[in-house]
C-alpha cells in the first residue's frame, strides 16, 4: 500500500486480470475518485466553518472530543487543524484501499453523510437568519 510508486509516480492504473481487482492495490487513481475525495474535504471544511459560526452565536458542540479540542484555547486553529488532518488521513487511506469493497462503501458513506450534514447546517443557518 505504501510502495515507493505511490509517492513518487505510479505505475499501475488497474490490475492485469479482472479476478484480481477486488483487494488489489494500484497506484494511479482516476478523476472520479479525485472529485469524490476533494468533495469530502470541501464538505469537511464547510462543516468546520458552520460549526464555528453556530458556536459564535451561542450554539453548543455535541461531539465531546471536538469540545475538548475547542476548549484547548480561545482560538479555532487547533479545531481546524485536527478536523482537517483527521478527515484528510481518513480519505487518503480509503483512496489507497479503493479496490477493497469496505473502502468504497466507506467513501460513499462519508460523502453522503457530509452532504446530509451540510443540508442540516443550511437548515440551521436559515433558522439563524430568521432569529436575527
Amino acid at each position: 500500500m505504501f510502495a515507493r510508486h505511490v509517492w513518487f509516480g505510479g505505475r499501475r492504473r488497474t490490475v492485469r486480470r479482472d479476478w484480481e481487482r477486488e483487494g488489489a492495490i494500484v497506484d494511479l487513481h482516476g478523476p472520479r475518485l479525485l472529485v469524490m475525495a476533494v468533495a469530502i474535504v470541501a464538505l469537511n471544511l464547510l462543516d468546520a466553518w458552520f460549526t464555528l459560526l453556530f458556536l459564535s452565536h451561542g450554539g453548543q458542540e455535541m461531539n465531546p472530543m471536538v469540545q475538548v479540542i475547542l476548549d484547548l484555547g480561545h482560538h479555532p486553529w487547533p479545531f481546524l487543524i485536527f478536523k482537517t488532518i483527521g478527515i484528510g488521513l481518513a480519505v487518503t487511506l480509503l483512496v489507497l484501499a479503493k479496490n477493497f469493497r469496505p473502502a468504497r462503501i466507506g467513501l460513499w458513506i462519508v460523502l453522503v453523510g457530509y452532504t446530509v450534514l451540510l443540508g442540516w447546517h443550511l437548515f440551521l443557518y436559515a433558522q439563524l437568519d430568521s432569529v436575527r
